[in-house]
């Protein structure tokens, strides 16, 4: 009988192993951010429900928990998607251009990343605004794009000091036409764009123990002083629709295992 019961035990934790290190492999998003039927423009997560993580956010990959009011991840490891982020974001909103805000903590010192996405489409395909924490060299907060699973370097940034312990306001404006940054309220600097405002938003982080206790998102309204005036044209001929990018060839893009739903009890 203590033999079967070792065996069973053996079985279980072999099985609990698996579904662990699934949690850690990309989970979703073979094509391009598809807006909800039901969507919604605004979004809103004090991160006081726990049952918010599987009800209106999607994980990418990561193991990430909300608990006393925050969102963390609890084990620090690189993932296998493009820069090794584990990344995480918001269900249900519709696509497009947004105000984004973050409360964030880089809890212990080390080399470690976090921030905000934007234009999520899926794992390859979005904007990253990044606090980069990296002792050895030196902190950072800057804008990174991938396209295709490939890195476009850094678009903007800026040298600053970060201190594990301090909770940070990320903000990012997502203006369609430009990205202003913002740390504490004020502006780091706006990067312009040329490609339209398509996806969702969510967040991303990179080793070390960082934890969120606030993320906003609203869809970004430009303020209009007068109703514009339709233009005839002199061709009879119309532009093509801007489409989002999207080619996977070539590409170090991250093709998705079936969907796990193993959620192992990490508590402490």
């Amino acid at each position: 009988m203590a033999h079967a019961l070792r065996i069973i035990g053996f079985c279980f934790t072999l099985a609990l192993l698996a579904g662990c290190f699934a949690q850690l492999s990309p989970q979703l998003l073979s094509t391009p951010y598809q807006e909800p039927l039901e969507s919604q423009r605004e979004f809103v997560d004090e991160f006081d429900n726990p049952l918010n993580l599987d009800t209106r956010w999607r994980r990418v990959a990561g193991w990430w928990r909300i608990k006393g009011g925050q969102l963390f991840q609890t084990l620090p490891w690189k993932s296998s998607l493009p820069g090794d982020f584990q990344m995480i974001y918001a269900y249900g909103l519709a696509s497009g251009a947004y105000e984004v805000e973050t409360r964030l903590n880089m809890m212990k010192d080390g080399e470690q990343g976090a921030g905000v996405l934007l234009r999520f489409q899926d794992q390859n395909n979005f904007y990253l605004l990044r606090m980069r924490h990296y002792p050895k060299w030196q902190d950072y907060l800057d804008l990174t794009q991938y396209v295709s699973g490939v890195r476009r370097e850094d678009l903007k940034r800026v040298n600053l000091s970060i201190n594990p312990g301090h909770w940070y306001t990320l903000r990012a404006e997502d203006r369609g036409n430009e990205i202003v940054a913002y740390l504490d309220g004020n502006e780091m600097f706006r990067h312009p764009t040329e490609d339209r405002a398509v996806g969702t938003v969510g967040l991303a982080a990179k080793t070390g123990r960082i934890t969120f206790d606030h993320f906003s998102a609203s869809l970004y309204e430009p303020k209009v002083d007068a109703e514009p005036i339709d233009e005839p044209s002199d061709s009879g001929d119309e532009a093509p629709a801007h489409r989002p990018y999207y080619s996977r060839f070539g590409t170090n893009d991250v093709k998705n295992p079936p969907l796990n739903v193993f959620d192992p009890d990490l508590s402490d």
